[in-house]
């Protein structure tokens, strides 16, 4: 307990000392956090340069931020949901962002039509170049619906696209995975 404590008071120092603009403090900040939040923006990025701009971006937004923390939530969750955002205006703001979504719902079957139960399993590494084999459009919405748990409404409004659109880019994007995964299996 004693360790959690001195945890929790050197996290609450850390906290301190960037509201303060101490760069010690954000120093270790970014060590703390910096390859969790990486893992976060590879997830949405389809290379590795691309995720390491959204991370800068995103440690730049936290610490001009950081006084609005407020504690309501752990600083791992609220550094999570400013990266997933700054990945998704790094989205936003790409060139081909325009066309990148077909509005064709009709055409495809409702996310929810897949088995759910058909596991893969397979390494994190193979999922990671699994998903980079995805369209843009199809590797957003998948993350922020099965990994980062939005619903198809609030990715849909995150994206500024239709909750149809949303639907249809997780239907699509699953099938894909799922034809990628099974033609990997030796």
């Amino acid at each position: 307990m004693a360790d959690r404590e001195k945890w929790v008071d050197d996290l609450q120092e850390l906290i301190s000392g960037c509201r303060k603009g101490d760069p010690h403090a954000q120093e270790q900040l970014f060590r703390r956090y910096g390859p969790r939040m990486l893992s976060i923006c590879r997830r949405y990025c389809s290379n590795l340069d691309d995720a390491r701009d959204a991370l800068q971006d995103g440690f730049v937004k936290v610490l001009q931020t950081i006084s609005k923390y407020r504690g309501d939530s752990a600083l791992e969750t609220w550094m999570t949901r400013i990266f997933i955002n700054t990945a998704i205006d790094q989205f936003k703001k790409s060139t081909r962002y325009a066309g990148m979504f077909s509005d064709d719902t009709h055409h495809e079957p409702e996310a929810d039509t897949y088995d759910d139960n058909a596991g893969f399993p397979c390494s994190p590494e193979e999922a990671l170049e699994a998903l980079d084999l995805l369209p843009p459009g199809y590797r957003m919405v998948f993350n922020l619906y099965a990994i980062e748990g939005m619903t198809h409404r609030q990715i849909a409004d995150a994206l500024q696209i239709s909750e149809g659109t949303s639907k249809s880019q997780y239907a699509r994007a699953r099938k894909q995975l799922q034809e990628i995964l099974i033609q990997r299996q030796p």
